[in-house]
C-alpha cells in the first residue's frame, strides 16, 4: 500500500502531512481526471458526433496531463492544483452550459468545490468556489423555463444554491478543522523533539559546568579511536586536575567552589574548541580531553599552556602551597593511529603522567613516557 501511495504521489516531495495529502489528492485527481476526459472525448467523438464536446474534453485531459509533468518535474504543487481546477471550472461550465439540466448534469458540479479546496486550501479553494458558483448560478438563473423546456424552475435553482452553498460549507469546514490539527500536530511535534534535544542535551551534559559528562566520554572515545585511525592521526588523552581543590573548598566553601569549577571548565571548553576535540568532567575537580592532531609534538606545547591559562584566570587560592591563585596539574598520554592500545591503556597512562606532576611540584604538564 504505501508503494502504491508512493506511486500515486508521483515521488513528489512533501514537508509535513498537510503537503503529502494534498499532492496525493491533486495526483490522483489528475490521472482520473486524464481517464474520464480522454473516455468522454471518444465517446462523444465516435459515438454521439458532439465534436466540440468532443474537443473541450480533449483540451482539459491535455491541460492535465501538463499538470502532472509540471508536478513531477518541477515539484510545484500550487500550480498543479490551480491548473487540475481551472481546467474543472471550464470543463464544467461548458458542460452545463451546452447541455443545461438535462439528464442530472448538474451534479458534477458537487465535485468542484470539494476538488478546489481540498488541493489549493481552504481560501484559495475558497475563492475558486465562490467565483465557479458566481457563474453557474448566474447561468442556471436564467435558464429558469428555457432548459430542458421549461422544466428548470426556480424551485430547482433554489435547490442548486442551498444544496452547493452547503457543501461548500462543509467542505471549507473539514478543510480548516484538518489544517488546523495538522498545524497543532506539526507544533506538537516540534517541540517533542525540541523536549528530545534537551533531554539529549542534559543526559550527556555536566549539569554544573555544562561540559560533557563521563557518560558521554564513554560514549565518544571508541569513536574518536576509530576517527583517529580514519584520519591517520595522533590521539591524545589528557587527565587536568585543580591543585588543592580540597583546601579551597574548605577555605572558601562549596558554593565558591562551584563558582570556580564552572570558571575553569570555561576556560577549558574555549581554549580546546576544535570540532575533533572534546573535553569532559569526568567528576568532581578532575576534567580530561580528547584531541586529534598529526603533529602529537605541538598537541602537547598546547595542553602544557592550559596550566597558564587556567593560573591567568586569578582565581585566588589563600590555601594552595604553589601559588596565591587557582592552578592544575595535567597528565597527558599519547598513540599513533597504529598502535592497537584501547582508551582503558590510554587512560591509565594519562593517570600515570598525572599523578608525577603532582608529585613533580604541580602546576604543571607531565606526559607518559608511553606516549608515540
Amino acid at each position: 500500500m504505501d508503494k502504491l501511495l508512493c506511486i500515486l504521489a508521483l515521488n513528489v516531495e512533501y514537508d509535513d502531512n498537510c503537503s503529502y495529502r494534498r499532492i496525493l489528492l491533486i495526483s490522483i485527481i489528475l490521472m482520473a481526471t486524464v481517464f474520464v476526459f480522454v473516455l468522454f472525448s471518444f465517446v462523444n467523438a465516435v459515438f454521439l458526433h458532439n465534436y466540440i464536446v468532443a474537443s473541450l474534453d480533449a483540451i482539459a485531459a491535455l491541460v492535465s496531463i501538463y499538470a502532472i509533468y509540471n508536478l513531477k518535474k518541477y515539484n510545484n504543487v500550487p500550480l498543479a492544483a490551480k491548473l487540475a481546477t481551472f481546467n474543472l471550472m471550464f470543463f464544467f461550465l461548458t458542460f452545463i452550459y451546452l447541455n443545461g439540466a438535462s439528464h442530472f448534469s448538474l451534479i458534477w458540479t458537487i465535485f468542484l468545490p470539494i476538488f478546489a479546496i481540498l488541493t489549493n486550501g481552504k481560501r484559495i479553494g475558497l475563492y475558486f468556489s465562490i467565483l465557479f458558483y458566481a457563474v453557474l448560478f448566474t447561468m442556471a438563473y436564467s435558464a429558469i423555463e428555457v432548459w430542458n423546456n421549461g422544466t428548470w424552475l426556480i424551485q430547482d435553482w433554489l435547490r442548486l444554491v442551498v444544496a452547493s452553498s452547503m457543501l461548500t460549507f462543509v467542505i471549507y469546514m473539514n478543510e480548516s478543522a484538518l489544517e488546523a490539527s495538522d498545524i497543532k500536530l506539526a507544533e506538537i511535534r516540534e517541540n517533542e523533539k525540541a523536549h528530545l534535544k534537551e533531554l539529549k542535551s542534559i543526559s550527556i551534559t555536566d549539569q554544573l559546568t555544562g561540559l560533557y559528562n563521563r557518560r558521554y566520554y564513554n560514549e565518544m572515545l571508541p569513536k574518536l579511536i576509530s576517527l583517529a585511525k580514519r584520519k591517520e592521526h595522533y590521539i591524545t588523552f589528557f587527565i587536568l586536575d585543580i591543585d588543592f581543590f580540597k583546601n579551597y573548598n574548605d577555605h572558601y566553601g562549596h558554593l565558591k567552589g562551584d563558582g570556580t569549577l564552572i570558571k575553569v571548565a570555561h576556560a577549558i571548553r574555549d581554549y580546546i574548541h576544535r570540532g575533533d576535540d572534546f573535553v569532559f568532567r569526568l567528576g568532581g575537580e578532575e576534567f580530561a580531553g580528547v584531541i586529534l592532531s598529526d603533529d602529537s609534538n605541538k598537541t602537547h606545547k598546547w595542553i602544557s599552556s592550559l596550566c597558564e591559562v587556567i593560573e591567568n584566570l586569578k582565581i585566588e587560592h589563600a590555601d594552595s602551597n604553589i601559588s596565591e591563585y587557582v592552578t592544575a596539574s595535567i597528565g597527558v598520554a599519547t598513540i599513533s593511529h597504529e598502535k592497537n592500545k584501547d582508551m582503558d591503556t590510554l587512560y591509565h597512562f594519562a593517570d600515570e603522567a598525572l599523578y608525577l606532576a603532582k608529585n613533580g611540584g604541580r602546576n604543571r604538564m607531565n606526559l607518559s613516557d608511553q606516549s608515540a
